[in-house]
């Protein structure tokens, strides 16, 4: 199967940019001929703000992305389109230029930008879900993109237009989900629950060697900012003696955690943006996995990574996350925004040397069972085969 892949790569490197890596490696290893359709947002950083006003207007609708895939479509003729992430350069245009193309897409989804300005439904330290309707004016009232509502209006303008005008509901045939809840929530948000698809992320465990010791750290790594819970995580750092959390990952709350007392005391230290072989490393040199997720978070790619690497994973029990880590199995949950739930879960881990092994050994068993390439290739060639039959007989 022919097969055009498009996406906008995020500034800083994100899980769902390792994701699209993953699942183009997965396509083409399977037989596939892959196409690939991106954009860079680092682009950015180099310009000028009459560059960056005349971006902001292309997030709506790009007439320039829309003539580009269509005109790479008609030459190529591929007989499915995956989209991944759109925003801001390609726009949702492109699924514009797709339809007059003849080219059915399947919509690949890892948060919650078809609906919400963010992709949070987290704003002003709490979730929220008051755009699920369909009103997304409420993020610029919010500020809800990085705080300005300049941007927050350009995001929820663009999501407001496309979903009045059904870009996403006629144009895409299936939307892939690698949970149940990002399922079920984008439902309850008007779009078609007939259409949702769950394939757990595309991901290698093998690239992991497992590591069932336990070391003598913690380990954090995400983006750095308070929907991730990394406030609750340093609050919980002060009420565990002798902690030692490293903390892998950049972001807008940055400052903040530098001032934040377990950081100044030494409980805590940031290591900045780290990847490959280097995280391998930290994995395997760490205790467990913290992910201390506030926002509905859907099977973050460090959660595929630690269990991989035989590491327990300590996470928030909110949303799709309950649906990988197993309470007692291999890891522990505690509420979402409790630092003494939190410190009680990493002291009970570190204080019982049968669970942490047990709960170790379980980690790489779930991701053996878990992120089989075979699985995934599998479930995902079916949902393509099915987009390009509904493609054919002109579905909706």
């Amino acid at each position: 199967m022919k097969i055009l892949l498009c996406h906008n790569f995020y500034s800083q490197r994100s899980g769902e940019d390792i994701a699209f890596e993953y699942a183009h490696e997965h396509l083409v290893k399977a037989g596939h001929e892959v196409i690939l359709y991106t954009r860079e947002n680092s682009i950015f950083s180099q310009s000028t703000w009459f560059q960056l006003f005349m971006a902001s207007l292309q997030v709506v609708y790009s007439p320039a992305s829309r003539r580009q895939v269509y005109e790479l479509a008609k030459k190529e003729q591929p007989h499915v389109a995956v989209v991944q992430n759109v925003f801001p350069l390609l726009s949702p245009s492109i699924y514009l230029g797709l339809a007059a193309a003849g080219v059915p897409v399947v919509q690949m989804v890892f948060n919650y930008r078809l609906v919400c300005a963010n992709g949070q439904l987290y704003t002003h330290g709490k979730v929220c879900e008051r755009c699920m309707g369909g009103n997304t004016l409420h993020g610029v009232r919010l500020r809800c993109f990085r705080q300005s509502y300049a941007a927050s209006f350009v995001y929820s303008i663009a999501i407001l237009v496309h979903r009045l005008l059904g870009t996403w509901r006629n144009h895409v045939k299936y939307f892939v989900v690698p949970d149940e809840f990002l399922g079920r929530k984008l439902a309850s948000a008007h779009l078609p629950a007939e259409k949702m698809r769950k394939v757990v992320n595309a991901f290698r465990y093998e690239d992991y060697e497992p590591n069932n010791m336990r070391g003598d750290y913690l380990l954090f790594v995400g983006r750095l900012i308070r929907a991730k819970g990394i406030y609750t995580l340093l609050d919980a750092c002060l009420l565990v003696p002798e902690c030692r959390v490293l903390i892998v990952g950049e972001g807008e709350e940055l400052e903040g955690i530098r001032r934040h007392e377990a950081v100044m005391e030494g409980k805590a230290s940031l290591v900045g943006g780290v990847y490959g072989n280097e995280l391998r490393e930290l994995l395997r040199g760490c205790s467990a996995v913290l992910v201390p997720s506030e926002w509905y978070d859907n099977l973050p790619m460090i959660v595929c990574q630690a269990l991989s690497s035989g590491k327990p994973v300590i996470a928030s029990d909110i949303n799709g996350i309950p649906e990988f880590v197993k309470h007692e199995k291999n890891g522990l949950l505690f509420p979402p925004g409790n630092p003494k739930a939190l410190a009680a879960a990493i002291n009970r881990l570190l204080g019982d040397d049968s669970l942490y092994q047990s709960l170790s050994i379980a980690a790489r068993q779930s991701a053996e069972a878990l992120f089989q390439a075979r699985n995934w290739c599998d479930e995902m060639n079916a949902v393509l085969r099915d987009a390009v039959v509904a493609g054919k007989s002109g579905r909706v």
